[in-house]
């Protein structure tokens, strides 16, 4: 039977959905870290990062997972304040042009690329037109039945980047799947329980775990906060605060002796950042926040980064974004901060684009192309950028970095006006092409003084004595060889 979502006027009233929960494990966990630790832990994960990138700006695993992992990657720079820079830009132009198919990858998209500044109208209405599952979900794939996760992801990103949205877009899917779907225990599972549950549905994709449990609240969460915490389908008055709460219930029964969270007794980064994010966003002062912070701190490699083998960009990524949102200091200003570099061993004011190259990291004019023109001061210029790559026309704008005084960037791509500071001037433009491809150009502007604004200009006279006087030494000069 579909239920209908009905907006309830009271506030306060007590929610009919009482959910039995287990107690949640109650040992200390790890130590909650100092301001000290973490700060430590964010600059050798992001340094981790920063050598870990790909040539063409992304990361990925190696099984696959390069928009994930360059979403989450994109994602944790910009919680430690890094929205500029060579890496910063590479990796927003990977995640532009990547076209991934699954709902998870869209809705990591869309957000990411969303808090970088960069419209996705476009990608918003593809991700919206797939949710073709039960009641308006979304599946793993398009077509594919629902998927409580995959669903609480793409709806998340769908309110987060469009204002328009209300929680009456989303009525089906809160009374029919969210409300109908929570277990017992508080929380949610990848599949089961639906109609359109296939009849060999594994046991575990059944049962409730981490990973749906921790996006679904973050659903919930957003649903409350659209002013929508009280509402009914077609029965008692519901409560968004009660049903989160008993999500949290849930999570908690997955908190483990050593301050982390997992399956089965066995804590990982990517299990703990996630019930970390779900846990904050119900309660930021619960003892249990601490506690996931210091075993992301114990467990964190030599190398700074989280994840088996050799190191796992996407866990990696997570785990940074458990840490408190800051603006890390960038003496040079070229988006890179100065603990990274410290933890990379690069001196404070040398620019980033100066890493020597490796390990994905651009750098201008050696593994990237830079464009450098000439200027001279006080004398009027003009210069016409050139697209690449793409389907014209172009636009340009300016996206690091700034212009010599005096000079003016059109959207056509053309430079012009009067420099009127003498030196070099560094700039990375945005190409965006007429199919809305994305590229980075980096550009430096050398503005010198005239060539005789320092030497003293001879009369015409004088010209033409130190003329005749060149020839006639250099006549002299050969009559010499001339004897004998």
């Amino acid at each position: 039977m579909e239920h209908r979502l009905r907006i309830s006027p009271a506030v306060g009233f007590a929610a009919a959905l009482a959910l039995t929960f287990m107690p949640w494990a109650s040992s200390a966990g790890a130590a909650t870290p100092s301001a000290a630790q973490i700060e430590a832990s964010r600059a050798s994960g992001l340094a981790w990062l920063y050598k870990n990138q790909k040539g063409d700006g992304s990361w990925r695993v190696p099984a696959g997972l390069q928009v994930q992992a360059t979403s989450a990657a994109l994602d944790a720079m910009m919680n430690a304040g890094i929205k500029s820079g060579p890496a910063f830009y590479a990796g927003v132009s990977s995640l532009l042009n990547a076209e991934p198919s699954s709902t998870d990858g869209q809705s990591r998209q869309i957000d990411t690329l969303f808090r970088a500044g960069n419209d996705v109208s476009a990608l918003n209405a593809r991700l919206l037109s797939q949710a073709t599952a039960l009641y308006g979900s979304w599946g793993t794939l398009p077509g594919y039945s629902t998927s409580m996760a995959d669903t609480a992801m793409a709806a998340v990103s769908s309110i987060n980047t469009n204002p328009a949205y209300t929680v009456g877009n989303f009525g089906p899917i809160l009374c029919n799947l969210v409300v109908a779907q929570q277990r017992p225990s508080g929380g949610w599972s990848y599949v089961g329980g639906l109609a359109s549950t296939p009849a060999n549905a594994i046991a575990s994709a059944s049962s409730a775990s981490i990973l749906p449990t921790a996006h679904t609240i973050l659903l919930v969460q957003k649903l409350g906060a659209l002013g929508f915490s009280q509402f009914s389908c077609g029965g008692p008055t519901l409560s968004t605060a009660t049903i989160a709460s008993n999500g949290v219930a849930f999570l908690k029964t997955k908190l483990n002796a050593d301050g982390g969270f997992g399956e089965s007794g066995s804590s990982g980064a990517l299990e703990t950042a996630l019930a970390y994010r779900a846990i904050q966003s119900v309660n930021a002062g619960d003892a249990s926040l601490g506690h996931a912070q210091g075993y992301l701190v114990a467990t964190q490699k030599g190398d700074g980064s989280w994840g088996l083998g050799a190191g796992d960009p996407f866990q990696t990524a997570l785990a940074l974004q458990v840490y408190p949102a800051t603006t890390l200091t960038s003496t040079a200003g070229d988006g890179m901060p100065d603990a990274v570099k410290t933890a990379l061993n690069i001196p404070i004011g040398t620019p980033s684009r100066g890493v020597k190259p490796g390990n994905g990291q651009g750098v201008a004019g050696v593994t990237q192309p830079l464009v450098k023109i000439g200027a001279t001061l006080g004398e009027a210029m003009s210069y016409s950028m050139v697209g690449n790559g793409g389907a014209t026309p172009y636009q340009f704008s300016l996206a690091s970095g700034g212009l010599p005084p005096g000079l003016s960037l059109n959207t056509n791509g053309v430079i012009n006006g009067t420099p009127t500071v003498a030196g070099p001037f560094s700039f990375t433009l945005k190409q965006t092409d007429a199919s809305a491809v994305v590229a980075y150009v980096n550009m430096q502007v050398s503005v010198t003084a005239p060539d005789n604004a320092d030497t003293p200009t001879l009369p015409e006279w004088g010209a033409i004595l130190l003329a005749a006087m060149l020839l006639g030494q250099a006549s002299l000069a050969r009559r010499r060889r001339s004897q004998p």
